[in-house]
């Protein structure tokens, strides 16, 4: 299988960590990493295989004991192109990309998602969202591999969507936007960035917020509450800058990040009676520990 995806005459290199292509810069070896650059090139891969995809590789923690086969990375699969007030964006392009070609082309709804750190296709899959703001406000249409959905037809929740068990590959998404002043747009923008940078570890290796909140609590305030800013697995740690961000400061392992997430969820229930949820994707077993 791997001697007929070479060749396909799609960009590959072969036996590399997937350390470079996580934001938490956690991940095992993989055989072959394939970029594809347009959908003919994803669905040829999709014919012979079922690889593990990536986009910017943020909200994932993957289990770097254990080698993968094929991997896919949209990073080469990111136009982005207006159709009226609709922003069409291929699944591997930076959200942060969709946000500055509508500060560009002036249409607004979009300014909650500057600075959410990941691709367009994982932002779709896990509804991601911030100050307000979800995909399922301004996503009117999803391509898949397999089929096109509207927005109703994608069944967005909370940190959810149709996308997170149906296993199709995401293609393409359309956010309807609307007209509005560049200025006003720009403005919102630079104010989320800042609040961003003010409270959020930007600089250390994440995989953005480790835990869902609540229905009547935020985890960053429960484990801060619980004083465990600092506290670590070896390099894995609770952020001294935001406590529902866990980063690894230089050599985390899988394993220590793992240790660190049950510790942090066994101490908050001890002292407040809640669950906290996983809302990073574990990839490579153990993910009983986050359900």
């Amino acid at each position: 299988m791997i001697e007929k995806l070479k060749k396909l005459n799609i960009l590959y290199v072969e036996n590399i960590s997937l350390k470079d292509f996580t934001t938490l810069h956690i991940g095992p070896m993989a055989k072959l990493i394939l970029f594809p650059s347009n959908e003919s090139e994803v669905h040829q891969i999709l014919s012979l295989c079922h690889p593990l995809i990536l986009g910017k590789g943020s909200n994932v923690l993957i289990n770097d004991e254990k080698e993968i086969e094929v991997v896919m990375v949209l990073r080469d699969f990111k136009k982005i192109e207006r159709v009226g007030t609709v922003i069409y964006a291929q699944a591997g392009a930076l959200l942060m990309d969709v946000c500055l070609f509508a500060l560009k082309e002036g249409l607004g709804g979009l300014e909650f998602a500057y600075g959410i750190p990941g691709s367009v296709g994982g932002a779709v899959l896990m509804n991601a969202g911030a100050y307000g703001g979800e995909m399922k406000d301004v996503i009117c249409e999803v391509k898949t591999d397999q089929h096109i959905y509207k927005q109703k037809e994608c069944h967005f929740d909370y940190r959810h969507s149709i996308f997170s068990e149906n296993h199709e590959c995401i293609l393409l998404a359309g956010f309807q936007l609307k007209e509005k002043n560049r200025e006003l747009i720009e403005m919102k923008m630079q104010e989320l960035i800042d609040k961003r940078r003010q409270k959020q570890p930007l600089d250390q290796y994440s995989a953005g917020s480790t835990f869902k909140r609540g229905n009547d609590f935020y985890a960053s305030q429960l484990i801060n509450e619980c004083h465990l800013k600092g506290y670590h697995v070896n390099d894995a740690q609770v952020s001294t800058k935001h406590a529902g961000f866990l980063i690894n400061k230089k050599e985390a392992s899988f394993r220590d990040f793992m240790e660190l997430i049950k510790q942090v969820q066994k101490i908050v229930y001890e002292k407040t009676q809640k669950n906290l949820e996983c809302e990073v994707k574990i990839i490579g077993g153990e993910d009983d520990l986050c359900q």
